[in-house]
């Protein structure tokens, strides 16, 4: 919920600090406000085919021997010719495009991604601008029926214009040919099936093959739809803006999982995927013998530092820009000796304080090897994050899919401020698609907690922000695999919970604090005011049991990290804590597990009930 801060004129709220009030977007801070097309800033110009002889140089692809090509057309769609042209066949268009030396529009075969073999089909613009046909749907399935026999990873390039209107009925049933292809394959192999937007994608392709992999991955310079504009324009009767079909718009609304810059980047991230999900061999799997990896090595007082690069997409990797500007958050202030104003200080710490550690923080310092899943929009004075994002990493040679909500942060003078996460309906189904391929590779799961709450507009709730947060909370705690969760700030409402799942392990920082309500929210309930004073809120947040030792003292929670002023000492702690309880997890057969968490979860009262 949010709350106005404006003014109401009583006289007993003078003394508050309104400055970091309002639910995820602290009032008094400078106004902020999306740069315009911030995310198209150094979009390419993309040649699929020339791009595609580039990738397939890249990975060494050698293409199979089989080969198909339509032999009788038992359709029989014409062209008319115009005057003084006779009329052309489908048979008749396919012997034109063989003479000018081009063959079907995909082919198949090995490739090696960074060291990792795989299986390669690829789609390609200069035959039929990439059409999906009866031969497209033959070469499909015969590459997903090679990576099942060779049980290797599956990655399929697409760009394709459509459904080949020249096959009509039978084009058209290759959309469920591929689906079924994917289907077979994730049943059979526990791997990556990674598809690859590599020019225009439109129709069939986008609506069957592309959205069932495991992972979506573009090129800048790509567009994808169903309906390309054309078909939107004439529908709407107006035009489509430009680049609102771009990869990096699709990525915005997350239909695209992450934008590589281009194919020698995409090459370097795929094989960066398929490492950090490799499952360890028997002599390296983690035991209570094994020696935490993380060894903090900063200077006692060291704080986060945020580099603010060029306007644009930036990601998935962690490399800074030449040119970034090095930004620190302010130094913590004294904590007041009021225990009542302590704890209205540190929640306006937890939104506020980008010296905390989050998501990105932890997969970078308390893991190895990891490979983000997601990319940032850098703007002026914004780094804007996707409000739920994913990753994989490692403990010593053991793969986690990471996921969770992620705060942005904001540049203000020689200063940053960290601006809360408010997950919509479509971050939830990104969370659902990477616990999916999380529990299909028998990967163990980590969530990442720190959202005041699911994002309070109407679109979001048109969208089903309800059976969202629904089918999250379902998600996390039927998820097969070991289960820990981490509440790193603030556990808010319904749409804190979607991402802490009270499943195996639950472990909140000394600092993070969890309610229904944020504390002033909770007060103008309670007061049935839409301004409670400074009084009202000290009351309600030192009565509300919200800290994370209340949690543990209620039974809510397992464990609760201590949280050092220098970030780097305090992940070394965390990085420990998974380790340990990964450890007795792992011992523990899923039957066990499943059962254990099911007894878990009937007891969560924390309140003494009396059967009446």
């Amino acid at each position: 919920m949010i709350e106005s801060t404006e003014n109401s004129g009583s006289p007993h709220d003078d003394d508050l600090d309104r400055t970091f009030f309002g639910e995820g977007h602290p009032v008094g801070l400078p106004t902020f406000e999306p740069e315009v097309e911030a995310h198209l800033r150094n979009r390419r110009k993309i040649n699929s085919p020339g791009e595609l002889l580039k990738l397939q140089e890249l990975v060494h692809f050698k293409s199979s021997h089989g080969r198909w090509s339509i032999g009788k057309d038992l359709i029989g769609l014409i062209r008319s010719g115009s005057s003084g042209e006779r009329d052309e066949s489908y048979l008749d268009k396919l012997r034109r495009e063989t003479g000018r030396g081009k063959s079907e529009s995909s082919t198949y075969g090995l490739a090696t991604f960074d060291g990792h073999p795989v299986v390669l089909y690829a789609m390609n613009w200069d035959f039929f601008a990439g059409s999906l046909g009866v031969v497209s749907g033959e070469t499909f399935q015969a590459a997903a029926d090679l990576a099942i026999s060779k049980k290797l990873p599956f990655v399929s390039v697409y760009v394709s214009s459509g459904v080949r209107q020249h096959e009509n009925f039978a084009g058209l049933t290759q959309m469920t040919r591929m689906v079924e292809a994917i289907r077979h394959y994730k049943e059979k192999v526990a791997l990556p099936q990674i598809a690859v937007l590599l020019g225009n994608v439109w129709g069939g392709v986008s609506a069957s093959a592309v959205p069932n992999a495991d992972l979506i991955l573009a090129t800048s310079g790509t567009d994808y739809g169903f309906a390309g504009p054309n078909v939107i324009e004439a529908f709407e009767g107006s035009a489509v803006p430009s680049g609102s079909q771009s990869a990096e718009a699709n990525l915005l609304d997350r239909n695209i999982d992450v934008v590589l810059h281009d194919v020698k980047e995409l090459v370097t991230y795929v094989g960066s995927v398929l490492s950090s999900t490799t499952l360890p061999d028997r002599q390296h799997h983690l035991t209570a013998e094994t020696i935490p990896a993380i060894r903090n090595v900063s200077a006692p007082d060291a704080r986060r530092t945020f580099d603010f690069g060029p306007i644009g997409i930036q990601g998935p990797t962690f490399d800074i820009a030449l040119d970034a500007q090095f930004v620190h958050p302010s130094p913590t202030r004294a904590t007041s000796s009021d225990p009542a104003d302590a704890l209205v200080e540190r929640y306006q710490d937890l939104m506020t304080d980008a010296n905390r550690i989050d998501l990105e923080f932890i997969a970078r310092y308390a893991f190895s090897d990891t490979t983000a899943v997601y990319n940032f929009v850098q703007e002026q004075d914004f780094r804007r994050y996707p409000a739920i994002v994913g990753a994989f990493a490692k403990i010593g040679a053991q793969p986690f899919v990471i996921v969770g909500t992620q705060p942005s942060y904001q540049r203000i003078g020689d200063t940053v401020v960290k601006r809360p996460s408010n997950p919509a309906p479509e971050d939830f189904a990104f969370m659902e698609r990477m616990l999916d391929i999380g529990e299909r590779l028998g990967l163990p799961a980590l969530f990442v907690t720190d959202t005041l709450g699911a994002k309070p507009t109407l679109e979001s709730e048109r969208r089903g922000q309800s059976r969202a947060i629904a089918r999250s909370i379902l998600k996390g705690i039927d998820y097969s695999q070991p289960v820990i969760t981490v509440v790193a700030g603030a556990l808010g409402s319904g749409g804190g919970l979607a991402t802490t799942p009270m499943a195996d392990h639950v472990i909140m920082l000394e600092k993070a604090m969890a309610f229904v309500a944020e504390p002033r929210s909770a007060a103008s309930i309670l007061y049935k005011t839409p301004a409670p004073t400074h009084e009202q809120v000290k009351v309600t947040v030192s009565t509300m049991r919200s800290t994370a030792a209340d949690q543990l003292d209620l039974g809510l929670i397992d464990e609760v990290v201590s949280e050092d002023p220098n970030p780097f000492v305090t992940v070394e702690r965390l990085h420990q804590a998974i380790l340990a309880c990964y450890v007795e997890l792992a011992a523990l057969s899923e039957k066990k597990r499943r059962a254990r968490r099911h007894e878990r979860i009937r007891n969560l009262r924390a309140f003494e009930i009396v059967q009446e």
